[in-house]
């Protein structure tokens, strides 16, 4: 008990550094006069709302929730599949249908969602562990319904970060070396086969539902110089980083395109420097060394499925956010938790720490299934 309470508050300490940062890093991004709005207010304002909704989860009864999954199930699809319908609450952006908006605010539900599909996922990998092919059959059958509808939208970078968490649980619930070993073989040579396709037949992807402009990243991220132009961003993160130093840059502001959502890194090592930016790798190192460590210790494979999920979802996010910046991935979209400006991302990932929370304190035998 007394280690599940210091898990619990190691996370809450890092989570309220994170939050710091992330405060001071949009304030700076925001000295380039980019926007007109006070996005630092604004995320001051996200952060306490995440926070409320961090207590308020914390507190959940995970044996209740279990009991009732096929509603929490339910609702997720309701969120996701809401916004493909055409309705006044639905905002279509740049071609896509990813948020709910009203009042001035917009919601990006696969945000929202992400909690909700770790849950259910771990619930029946860990229902299901001692019969294989059921475990398999049903888990993905329920991730393949979501996937697909975040595909819809379109948002490949969430489902790419779907699928690493529903995966991750998948690979930690089989008992079985050999089929561990198979599935992973298959998973890289489907990855090969996926990146041959992009560079040499993208029109057989675009006819099953991808978008031009997904495999548009790709090419760039494996020749630069064959699109100068989205390349741009890129460069100018390079370009940002480079000038930051050892301990931050005394120059003008360097113009970032989106320097305070998905290239917030960017404007952390411009501004801090080496120093800068090294001090928030260590904290989300901390941060997934402590998660590593509850996922651990919990005697329920239930909590051991949901952590490690969450756990490898930051751990993908941060890596693809500030990999992209320094251009070692391909552009995604995906914001750098807890740091990031954005109400839903903010929002989301406070969930993901409320529900973190309460499965380390109702972690105990009756959350075990046979």
């Amino acid at each position: 008990m007394q280690t599940n309470n210091r898990l619990r508050e190691s996370l809450v300490v890092i989570i309220c550094l994170l939050s710091m940062i992330s405060c001071l890093a949009i304030f700076m991004a925001q000295q380039t006069n980019q926007y007109d709005t006070n996005f630092f207010r604004m995320q001051i304002l996200f952060i306490i709302v995440g926070f409320i909704a961090v207590f308020l989860l914390s507190k959940l009864d995970m044996t209740f929730v279990r009991a009732n999954i096929l509603w929490v199930y339910l609702a997720m699809l309701i969120l996701l599949a809401g916004i493909l319908i055409p309705n006044p609450l639905v905002a279509k952006i740049n071609g896509a249908t990813r948020w709910y908006q009203l009042a001035g605010f917009s919601l990006q539900p696969s945000e929202i969602a992400k909690s909700m599909f770790i849950v259910v996922i771990a619930h029946f990998a860990a229902t299901y562990e001692r019969v294989i092919w059921k475990q398999l059959l049903i888990t993905w059958s329920l991730a393949g319904v979501v996937l697909l509808l975040i595909m819809k939208q379109p948002d490949l970078g969430t489902t790419i970060v779907y699928f690493v968490s529903a995966f991750t649980i998948s690979i930690l619930a089989l008992k079985s070396s050999k089929l561990i070993i198979t599935i992973l073989t298959s998973l890289v040579v489907a990855v090969s086969g996926g990146l041959y396709l992009v560079v040499y037949h993208v029109h057989l992807l675009e006819k099953i539902g991808f978008k031009s402009y997904q495999f548009r990243r790709i090419n760039t991220w494996l020749d630069p110089a064959s699109d100068p132009n989205s390349f741009y961003q890129v460069d100018r993160s390079l370009k940002a980083i480079g000038s930051g130093t050892m301990s931050g840059s005394n120059s003008p502001y360097v113009y970032i395109p989106e320097s305070h959502t998905d290239m917030i890194f960017s404007t952390i090592g411009n501004q801090f420097g080496f120093i800068g930016a090294s001090f928030l790798l260590i904290l989300f190192m901390l941060f997934i060394h402590q998660l590593i460590i509850a996922a651990l210790h919990m005697k329920s494979s239930f909590s051991t499925y949901v952590i490690a999920g969450f756990a490898m979802m930051f751990a993908f996010n941060i890596f693809e956010n500030i990999a992209m910046t320094i251009g070692l991935m391909p552009l995604t979209g995906i914001p750098l938790p807890f740091i990031s400006y954005g109400g839903s991302s903010t929002l989301g990932n406070m969930i993901a720490l409320g529900v973190i929370l309460a499965v380390i304190k109702c972690d105990d035998t009756s959350l075990r299934r046979a």
